[in-house]
This record gives structure tokens, sequence and C-alpha cells, in this order.
């Protein structure tokens, strides 16, 4: 296929607009499917995973490429919902163009601005789609009002529904002026343009020239003068326009009934550039670091960036690349920029939904599929070892939600760590870390469905069961006065040599974050030098495990000063227990207490929230440092205990219907308020115990 009859997409929407259902519509108006699959049954060709057939949402970008009036158009069917957004994302930096996909009924729901604010960022030239036409309370010019405000930008119409709600059954082309009704198969018949519509076809038409007209000097003196411009006139005006960002067609239909997804095609491939038309990529020379560009061209140097993985216990993994240059050709090597390591491959394949298609070759603009590359990852880029190139990855944002994981059977414990990896490989925004303190095996993710969906690929894929629990706390223990002259003798006596040894310290507390600091000030002989090693080291292992919960000790300074030794019972054995259990009597007599971390908690919700944010936080013995306004948010800057926030995520989703997000990082360590203490040393104790 030529670079420039190539046509690539996302397709992005907030979770429930009927995404999917487009692009099944799609699939089957170019005749790439032999059916309409529809979501709610369970029959869509690209939500496939039984995690999506379950939940009737999109987890795992999906793809499928179809032909259409001899163009190649390669579908992403992205994620939507909040706890998946991270897929849209990666799928975003490697697609030339984006479909916005909207509800008629509630255009604007609390994910919206999220997916708006990720368009934006790219850039990309962008068509939108309002969904579900046919359906009850459904207004097409309410939801082009209310998302062109959000997304603040200028929305042109370039098709108006015929018919309302249940009566909806047709659109009118306004580039090509003309009008088409569907039958109940979704195909479509040309009929006249409806005599009631003529005056909002009319200024809808009018709206559509003028735009198209600013996006050219030329067009624009012919619009100017009074004269009418021809549907490829518009074509190439409008283009330009989008190319430029400076405003989002939008088109209607319903999905469902597979209304206006063949009018949706002509646009796409009328509309959208190719990847030829957009021009050459920019990248990095791995060796001077300076940037180079890759033309869009079949006979350039080969580069692409490996933008997702998918995971299979069975058939192994699958390398999806996004192609920017030259020609991909089945049994070849690539070098891995990013690790600087060759990358033999064998067929490539493009994706179908859950089927693999052997192809010979693949060009720029292309979105093709490797199967069990050895060193390669999410991110990397793959290129011509002769003309090395490499390109940015999108930064993903940190998991916000953190489950300690427990294998359900002991057999499991092995298989759980190398299965992680795998599921980790397929998703990349998965957290999976072993906390160096409590020892547990942590998970995280960007909300509840996506842990939840990811423990039930764990059981599908790698038959591992596991348990979730919130992870412990990593408390610590410090002193809060100082103690002076604690002695502790330890003596021992049995049938043969005995163990003695007799040690003095003064233990006093450090500044915050200070760890441990050891002074030997022996004066005299009482105690052997070559016995100072043994108590530093006794100290050291007593700082692991506090005598008041068993949490480390920290910030804290021990002053070794005398002691007693013994000719023949002293050991370096018999110090190292005596500096043990010395320093635990000097903790418990020096107002022991216990510190707990703290995170920086970065908000923004809408600015109606930001009142029950602050009071929330300060319920959460937060400390709020700071708020900053934005378009319509507010950023709220807070520390908080980690005790307080470990399911924060749900409840801001609770708090501001799914608006508000945030981000933490780890900050310091402060002391655990006195009335909380108690119960969090019963709590320590009753588990040891048990």
């Amino acid at each position: 296929m030529e670079t420039g009859k190539i046509r690539n997409l996302a397709l992005v929407s907030q979770s429930g607009s009927g995404k999917t259902s487009l692009a099944e519509a799609m699939l089957f108006s170019a005749k790439a499917t032999s059916r309409l699959g529809r979501v709610d049954d369970g029959t869509s060709v690209l939500d496939f995973e039984p995690e999506e057939i379950k939940r009737h949402i999109t987890v795992s970008t999906a793809f499928h490429p179809l032909d259409w009036k001899k163009h190649r158009v390669y579908l992403m069917d992205t994620p939507g919902d909040d706890n998946f957004l991270c897929e849209a994302m990666m799928a975003l930096r490697a697609t030339d163009n984006c479909i916005m996909v909207a509800d008629a009924v509630d255009p604007v729901k609390p994910q919206t601005q999220k997916i708006c604010n990720m368009i934006g960022k790219t850039g990309l030239p962008t068509l939108m789609f309002v969904n579900k036409m046919d359906k009850e309370r459904a207004d097409f010019n309410k939801a082009v009002d209310a998302l062109g405000e959000l997304m603040e930008k200028r929305l042109v119409p370039i098709t108006l529904p015929i018919g309302k709600e249940e009566s909806f059954n047709g659109i009118v082309d306004l580039v090509q002026m003309k009008a088409f009704q569907f039958d109940d198969s979704g195909k479509a018949t040309a009929v006249d343009l409806p005599a009631d519509m003529e005056d909002a076809i009319e200024e809808a038409r009018n709206n559509l020239i003028e735009y198209a007209a600013e996006s050219n000097d030329d067009l624009l003196e012919k619009f100017l003068e009074g004269e009418d411009l021809s549907a490829e006139e518009i074509l190439s005006g409008f283009k330009q326009g989008i190319m430029e960002g400076s405003f989002v067609p939008v088109a209607c239909g319903s999905a469902a009934k597979n209304i206006g997804a063949s009018t949706l095609l002509d646009f796409i491939t009328g509309l959208l550039p190719s990847p030829e038309e957009k021009g050459a990529v920019t990248g990095i020379d791995p060796k001077s670091g300076d940037e180079v560009e890759r033309e869009p061209s079949a006979d350039a140097p080969v580069s692409g960036l490996i933008f997702k993985t998918l995971t299979d216990p069975y058939t192994g993994r699958l390398s999806i690349m996004r192609i920017y240059s030259g020609t991909v050709k089945a049994d070849g090597t690539l070098l891995n920029v990013n690790k600087d390591e060759q990358e033999r491959f064998g067929q490539i394949f493009n994706l179908q939904g859950k089927k693999q298609t052997p192809v010979e070759s693949a060009g720029p603009g292309e979105i093709i599929a490797f199967a069990k590359l050895k060193v390669t990852d999410t991110g990397d880029t793959l290129a011509d070892p002769a003309n090395p190139v490499q390109y940015e990855f999108t930064e993903l944002p940190h998991p916000v939600l953190t489950y300690a994981l427990k294998p359900r059977s002991r057999g499991d414990e092995e298989k759980i760590t190398q299965a992680l990896a795998r599921l980790r490989e397929e998703d990349p925004t998965l957290g999976v870390t072993r906390d160096p303190q409590t020892n547990e095996l942590l998970l995280s993710g960007h909300g509840q469905i996506h842990i939840d969906a990811t423990l039930e690929k764990l059981e599908r894929k790698f038959n591992v069961q596991v348990d979730l629990t919130l992870p412990k706390i990593p408390y610590r223990e410090t002193i809060q006065a100082p103690k002076k002259g604690v002695i502790y003798r330890h003596k021992k006596q049995t049938g043969g040599a005995g163990q003695f040894a007799e040690v003095h310290f003064d233990i006093t507390p450090l500044p915050r974050d200070q760890g441990f600091e050891f002074e030997e000030a022996l004066v005299g002989m009482n105690v052997p030098r070559n016995f100072v090693p043994a108590v530093e080291k006794g100290l050291h292992e007593a700082m692991q495990s506090g005598p008041l919960a068993g949490y480390p000790v920290t910030d804290i300074k021990v002053r070794f000063y005398d002691g007693k030794s013994h000719d023949v019972d002293s050991s370096e054995m018999a110090f190292k227990i005596a500096s043990i259990q010395c320093f635990k009597k000097g903790v418990l007599e020096a107002k022991p207490t216990l510190l707990e971390p703290y995170v920086k908690l970065t908000v923004t919700v809408p600015d109606e929230a930001v009142g029950d944010i602050i009071g929330d936080l300060n319920g959460r013995r937060g400390k709020v440092m700071g708020m900053e306004p934005g378009n319509g948010v507010q950023v709220v800057t807070a520390l908080v205990p980690v005790a307080e926030v470990q399911k924060y995520v749900l409840d801001l989703n609770a708090m501001t219907a799914g608006r508000g997000t945030f981000t933490m990082e780890p900050s310091h360590y402060e002391e655990v308020p006195p009335n909380m203490v108690e119960k969090i040393v019963a709590a320590a104790k009753a588990e040891e115990e048990s």
C-alpha cells in the first residue's frame, strides 16, 4: 500500500460513549468483518479478552486494519475507563490521527476533561463523532456546544442528523451536500436534502465553508469574492485546518445502528493526513545526541517505535510497532536502539482483533507485530543497525493504588514473581515492587478495576491465585530524649568457658533523617579495642527491630564510652549480645516513639470541589501547603501520612464524580501522634504473637 494511501488513527472517548461499537461499525461497513460485533452481547471483535467481555469495557488497546476506497486504515480501539487511560496515551503516541467519540445524550462525563486534555497535549489532527443520536434526549447541537467549550476549540459540524431520537435515520453530508438514509441493516440510500432542514443546512454549510477558507489564502480570497468552493477545495482547506489544529470537524450517527460509520470513513480518508502528509518525524541520534529526521518513505532506513506488548502463556509475547520509515520485511534483524542490542525476528503480523495474519512486508504508517522478541520492551525503538535513531516514548503517570499480594498456595510463591513480570511487559503502568522493610510483594495500579483485572489475568494466564491486603505501613522507631549512662552486663556461665561483656552507652536523639551515628569514646583498657567492631555490629543488628514494636530504629546516636571485660570469658559474641541488650534497654528509657511516612500529595480538582477536598485532607491529618488556580480547576498541594491515603484514589473519585486526579511522591517521616502510638504498638505485638 502506498504511504499516501495509509491512515492510522486511535479512537478515544470516555467509557460508555460507544467507541468500540463505532469501530465495529466501521469494520463491518468496510467488510473487514462479516457481522456487526456488539459489546453488550460479547460478540465484539475488538473487546475479546475475558476481562473485557465480563465488564463490557475496553481494558487493552485492540487493533484491526480495514480497506476503504483504495485506502488502508489502521484502527486502534483504546480504553476509555479511567483505570486504563494509560493505554490510550501509548496509542496516541504512536498514531497520526485521533477520533474522539462523544455521547449525544451525555457529552460531558466525569472523564471527558481528561480525554480532552490528553488529546490537546498530543496536538494530533482530530475528528469528532457524536454517537447515540438515536437515543432519548440526544441533542447534536447541545453536544457540540458543550464539547467546544470543554475543548476550547472550534468544533465545526460536517454532518447533520436527519430525524431525532427514535426517528433518527440518516445524515446530511455538508461537504458533498448529499443526504443519506439508513435501513435496519445499516445500508445507506441517497435521498433528497430534507426540506424542513433547509435553513439549518444552509447555516452549517456556510459555517463549514468559512472555516475551510480560513485555512488557505487562495480559498479565503475566493470565498470573500462570493464564489462557491468545490467539495475538493473544502476538503483541502479542512485538511489544512485540521493538521494545524485550528478546528475539529464533527460528524454524527449511531454506531449501534451503523448509521454514519461509512460517511465517517469517507472523512477519515478524505480529511485526515497520511504519514506522507504529516511529514518527517524527529528522533535522536544515539551516538551524537543530535536531533535527526526520518522521512516517511518506504526507501528510507527502517525505524519504528514499540508502543505496546501483548503476552500470552502459550504463544509468547507480541511486540507491536508503528513504522515511521523504511520497509520491514519478514525474517530480518533490527537494532534495539535503547539497549544497543541486535534483535532478530521471523514473521511479521497484522493484528485483527485477537487474530494475527502474517504479512511479507510493511512500510511507513503501518502497525505491525513481532513475535517473541528477546530484549525489546514497550517504549523501545527498533531501527536499521547502520542508521540508528531513537524515538521518545510517552511519560506514563505513576500508579495510585497499592496492595500487598500473598499467594494462596506455597507452590505459587516462585511462580508469582515471574507471572507478574510477564504481565508488566504487557502493562508497563503496573508497579511491582518488594518493600525492603516489610518484605511484602506490592502490586500498584491506576484503580480498583485495574488491580482486579490484573489479578484475573494472573489466574487465567498463569494459574496463580493471590489474596490482597493493604500494605503494612513502614513505621520507624526513634527516641525523644537522651539517656546517659545506660549499662548492661552480659554474663553466662556454663560447664566450660563462660561469656562475659559489659558495655556503657550514652544514647541521644539525632535530627530527623540523620540515621545512625556511632561514637567510640573509650578511655583506658577496660574494653580491648578489638571488641569495638562487635559492639558496632550488634548495634546495627539491634536497629533492624526496635524494642517498642519491632520497627527499624533511626535518628539515634550511641556513644560507647566504657565497659568491662574478662580475660578468658570475653569474646566478640559476648560484646555483640551485650550491645544489643544495652541498646534495647536504653531506647525504652529514652521516651521511644514511632515515626510514620508522609507523602506529598498534589490533587487537581474542579473549582467547585476544592472546599470538600481541603476539608477531607485536614480530616486525614494532612497539611495543605498551597493552592494554584488552573483552567476551571484548583491544584492543591498537601503533606499527608501514608496511612491516611492508601485508598485515596477511590475516595477522590467518589468526592469529585471521577473528575479529580492526583499524584503522590514520598516526602519525609514525622512523629506519630501520641494517642495513636499505643494502638499501632498493640497491633504490631498482636500480629507478632499470631
